[in-house]
């Protein structure tokens, strides 16, 4: 089960994908219509469900003529996380607080077997002798 996520540029066309998945077979408890601020849906959908309320809603944006909400619509979106996190917590002690570390990678080298750079030079060499002829 995931959910699938879409904002409209108008309220008609929010209102219209949500009659036109209700009309497809989406279950109206599955649909969630949100039109404060930016017009937005969000679909429960199963696995096998995704592709075809996407292909609906799809459907639904290419009728409305104002299209999809520009940049500047989407920003100007009500902040709901404006206020900060309550300090009430107390500090962590010295063994909880976290220790800095260096996280390194070395590719492993997948020619182990060449043995030295000379030789690693010759089969080189020979390969693309190879590819020549």
């Amino acid at each position: 089960m995931r959910y699938l996520t879409h904002s409209f540029a108008s309220l008609e066309t929010l209102d219209r994908a949500r009659r036109w998945l209700v009309q497809a077979g989406f279950d109206p408890s599955q649909i969630e219509a949100i039109s404060e601020g930016i017009p937005r849906i969000a679909i429960r959908v199963d696995a096998g469900q995704a592709a075809e309320a996407s292909m609906i809603i799809d459907a639904a944006e290419l009728t409305d003529p104002n299209g999809l909400p520009s940049f500047w619509d989407l920003a100007r979106q009500k902040h709901i996380h404006t206020a900060a996190a309550p300090a009430s917590e107390p500090s962590p002690t010295e063994a909880e607080q976290s220790r800095t570390f260096v996280v390194t990678y070395h590719v492993p080298d997948e020619h182990t077997d060449l043995g030295s750079s000379v030789e690693a030079a010759h089969l080189r060499e020979a390969y693309q002798e190879r590819l020549g002829s």
